[in-house]
């Protein structure tokens, strides 16, 4: 399983939960307390998540290093303003917010299995190994960051 790591873009990990989402959404009844619920926020989810992503994404270009995640060799600077006071990972945690929308989209409780996937594909094959690339990038800083701020909120 150490193959995947840092393999998958996570763009491309979102677009997958998505789908298995839509999958899940047609082969599972939804869940009448969601169909209840605000037709407006499944949008405001994602405008949320996008808002939460951009925010990481202008940290990024503020401290002039790479938001490719799949470059961690490339990180310049260990950036900890901004969002990054409130989250380690705020651009997956801008993903996970629009994942979230879908579940609000397609009223089907069952379709969170698509936000599990994701929060467990991320957490072992993105998050885990950036993080062991920043500790040793950044022996001081980055372990006492990690004591202050969470991984995702």
């Amino acid at each position: 399983m150490n193959s995947l790591k840092l393999k998958i873009p996570p763009v491309i990990v979102v677009a997958l939960a998505l789908a298995l989402m839509k999958v899940i959404s047609l082969f599972t009844p939804a869940s009448e307390w969601l169909v209840s619920l605000p037709s407006g926020l499944p949008l405001l989810f994602v405008a949320i998540g996008a808002f939460v992503a951009v925010s990481g994404v202008v940290e990024f270009r503020r401290h002039k290093t790479t938001v490719n995640p799949m470059l961690t060799t490339e990180a310049t600077a260990l950036v900890s303003g901004g969002i990054y006071k409130i989250t380690r990972n705020p651009m997956y945690l801008g993903m996970l917010l629009a994942l979230v929308g879908g579940v609000f989209y397609w009223a089907n409780l069952f379709t969170a299995l698509g936000c599990l996937a994701f929060v467990f594909y991320m957490n072992r094959f993105q998050i885990e190994p950036e993080e062991a690339y920043l500790t040793g990038q950044f022996p001081d800083a980055f372990p006492e960051y990690m004591t202050k701020v969470r991984r995702w909120i």
